[in-house]
Order: structure tokens, then C-alpha cells, then sequence
């Protein structure tokens, strides 16, 4: 195995080098790598990573069936007890709302917790009033600035999209062609983006649009398997590259900007990311999967 990894590493450097095309707005500087939680205990694969404007930082161990909590302020860490509960066994995305609400997917079970600040379970979110189908199956969620929730259903080919306390508000279907969607995001308009990890495309609807259509062509010729997206607050956004263990970063308009990191096993590189986060700070949090790590870098304009 370690040869194999090794040898995908020169593979992916001699295929994806570490420069960028086009104007390069965004760089990001290594700050610290999170190994530990509050009892010296290791992480393990981990998955899912949120954060907000108040310092929180929640990991979602995936390997040790738990979540962490984390304060992060002026470049100290704090952790805080884990949340190990019987209804959460494999979370591989995790989010936080405005009232600081931890939200959670369940890998193995398909379904989405809903945690009190204090990591006390609410319950799951089972929304009422879905159109036929109502059974849905979550690839992955997001959380809007306003707390609305929204669900990549791959079971129906749609997003659903939620009210704060859980409540069916309405539904986008997927385009007719696609390969397959990772993930979803919502920016600060309001508009949602899909993922093809296949394609390597990303497809956009407006605020309360009822359809998607391309916001980009094939963005292959930089992307290796990107699994996850998000935004910032001006719109900008980053794209995790699991199989080149990289973030790519697009202009609003879906304009390729460049590209940062590289894979590797030092600090400071990525090998085989999952969720990142990035808050109004300019703060960066990656959940570096295959090194059972959290990494932290800060962004450079």
C-alpha cells in the first residue's frame, strides 16, 4: 500500500504541478495541524469539519464514531469533550447553524442529526409534506446564512430545500445530464451550486429558481475527483480535490482561479481531503482524511 500511495503521489505531481492558471487572488498560509482531542486520544479519518464566526470548530471523527469540539481563536486551539452519542455512528459531513446547532449525515444510516450547542441530540431531520417520492436519500447538506437547510437527495435527483426548524419548503430536480453530484453549496445570494465529481462541472440555480443549468463546462483540465464545494462571503469558490489532495478556487461566474495545496504527508498538504470550511476571518479548515488530521491554514489576499 505505501508503495502504491507513493506512487500516486509522483503520479498526481507529474499530472496536476503546483502552479495555477489565470490570476491567482487567493493563497492559503499553513497555520497548525489538529492530531489530538481533549484526552490525548488520536483522530482517525476524519471526515466532516464546520466552523463559524464564534471560533467554533466541530470535527466529525469519522473513524472513532464521534464529533469534536474545538475553540479557535487568535491562532490558539482549545478542545472541548467529544460527542459520542448512540445516534450518530459515521459522520461524514457536520455543519453549525447561527445558534450554534450541530447538524450531522450519518454514513451508514443516511440520516441527518440535529444536536443541541451542547451536543444534547434533538432529533433527526424528517421533513413533512414531500412530494412523491418521500423517501430521500442525502448525499451530503448545507446551511444557509439564514439557517434554511438543504438536502442533495440522490435518491430523487433533486435538492431539497428545508426551513430552519425542518419544514418542506420546495425542490430543484437535478439537470438531465449529469455524472454524478459529490456535493452541494449555497452562497451568499442565495444560489445553489452542484458538484459533478464525474464530469467535473458545476451547475447553478438562482434564488428560489426551480431548475439548474451550467455555471461551468468541464473543468477537467484541473480537477482530478473534486467531492466537495463551498463559498465564501464575496462569492468565491474553493473545491476539494480529494484525488489530488488539492483546493481548486473559481471566481463567482465559475471562472477558474488556481489552485492550492498539493498531496502529500508533511504539514501543510492534504492526502485525500474531505469537507473544508472557511468563516468571515479568513480562517481555512480541512479535514485531511487520510493523515487523521484536521489542518488549519489562513487565506491570503
Amino acid at each position: 500500500m505505501a508503495v502504491f500511495a507513493r506512487a500516486f503521489f509522483v503520479f498526481s505531481v507529474l499530472f496536476f504541478p503546483l502552479i495555477s492558471w489565470g490570476a491567482e487572488s487567493v493563497k492559503f498560509r499553513y497555520t497548525l495541524s489538529i492530531y489530538l482531542d481533549d484526552r490525548g486520544v488520536g483522530l482517525q479519518y476524519p471526515e466532516g469539519v464546520a466552523c463559524n464566526e464564534k471560533s467554533l470548530l466541530v470535527v466529525g471523527d469519522t473513524g472513532n464514531n464521534r464529533l469534536l469540539r474545538y475553540t479557535f481563536q487568535e491562532g490558539t486551539l482549545k478542545a472541548e469533550a467529544e460527542i459520542k452519542i448512540p445516534q450518530l455512528s459515521n459522520p461524514i459531513r457536520v455543519q453549525v447553524n447561527s445558534k450554534g446547532e450541530i447538524f450531522a449525515l450519518d454514513g451508514k444510516q443516511r440520516r441527518i442529526i440535529r444536536l443541541r450547542p451542547n451536543g444534547e441530540f434533538q432529533g433527526y431531520i424528517s421533513p413533512e409534506g414531500i412530494p412523491s417520492p418521500s423517501a430521500f436519500v442525502p448525499r451530503s447538506f448545507k446551511i444557509d446564512r439564514d439557517d434554511n437547510i438543504y438536502i442533495l437527495d440522490i435518491f430523487s435527483g433533486r435538492v431539497l430545500a428545508l426551513s430552519p426548524d425542518g419544514k418542506y419548503r420546495r425542490n430543484i430536480e437535478f439537470p438531465k445530464e449529469f455524472g454524478f453530484f459529490s456535493d452541494l453549496a449555497v452562497d451568499w445570494k442565495g444560489s445553489v451550486l452542484l458538484i459533478d465529481c464525474v464530469k467535473a462541472r458545476i451547475f447553478s440555480a438562482a434564488k428560489e429558481s426551480p431548475s439548474f443549468s451550467p455555471l461551468t463546462g468541464s473543468l477537467k483540465e484541473y480537477l482530478n475527483f473534486p467531492t466537495y464545494i463551498t463559498t465564501d462571503q464575496r462569492g468565491t469558490i474553493y473545491i476539494v480535490d480529494e484525488n489530488s489532495g488539492s483546493i481548486a478556487i473559481l471566481g463567482p461566474d465559475g471562472s477558474f482561479l488556481s489552485r492550492q495545496l498539493s498531496m502529500g504527508w508533511n504539514e501543510g498538504r492534504l492526502y485525500y481531503p474531505s469537507q473544508m470550511c472557511i468563516n468571515e476571518k479568513g480562517e481555512v479548515f480541512i479535514a485531511d482524511k487520510g493523515n487523521s488530521r484536521m489542518q488549519v491554514f489562513t487565506v491570503i489576499k
